[in-house]
């Protein structure tokens, strides 16, 4: 019996290596907790404006700023499903391997048109953050490689948050519909 004490003890230290070997591989598939903002500027026309922040909780904060049905603050709470959706549209972006900025000639735009809206969305983790500034008015090859990147992730995020049910039809000016929380 004393024999056999040795070898299992051995046993239960290669486990136990194993097993601190395989929590980094696990923690770094798990995504770190991640807020994901998106603020929509309005345009020369009615574009709608508003911020909206997904939080690593799934709470989802609203601010309808011009333009949209909702004006002011508003609250929901996204699903497990609704926040992957989000987490792979933005690995699908690549945000990380995006210029900050593609909003003026010095980032590549050319030529540019005016009076447009844009988006601007931020990926806030504990490894750091990243921003992408994308105005619609951007032309030239840069913008045209860059845009159907940014539209996919803008539309995925407006699409999982369910945006549309605070930006619904602007109310006539000076009747705007303010937020119930």
């Amino acid at each position: 019996m004393h024999s056999f004490r040795p070898l299992f003890t051995a046993g239960m230290l290669l486990l136990a290596a194993c097993s601190i070997h395989a929590t980094p591989e696990k923690a770094a598939a798990t995504p770190s907790a991640t807020v994901v903002s998106m603020l929509r500027t309005t345009c020369f026309g009615p574009c709608p404006s508003y911020r909206v922040t997904l939080g690593a909780d799934g709470r989802i904060s609203f601010e309808g700023l011009a333009h949209v049905q909702t004006r002011g603050k508003a609250s929901g709470q996204a699903t497990p499903a609704q926040m992957a959706a989000i987490h792979r549209a933005i690995e699908a972006a690549d945000l990380p391997g995006l210029r900050s900025s593609y909003a003026t000639r010095k980032d590549g735009c050319g030529p540019l048109m005016m009076d447009m809206n844009g988006v601007k969305i931020t990926v806030a983790t504990t490894h750091g953050s990243k921003t992408v500034n994308f105005y619609y008015g951007c032309r030239g090859a840069i913008a045209s490689k860059v845009r159907p990147r940014i539209d996919q992730l803008a539309s995925t995020i407006d699409r999982q948050l369910d945006t549309a049910r605070w930006i619904g039809k602007p109310a006539a000016p000076g009747k705007a519909r303010q937020a119930t929380h």
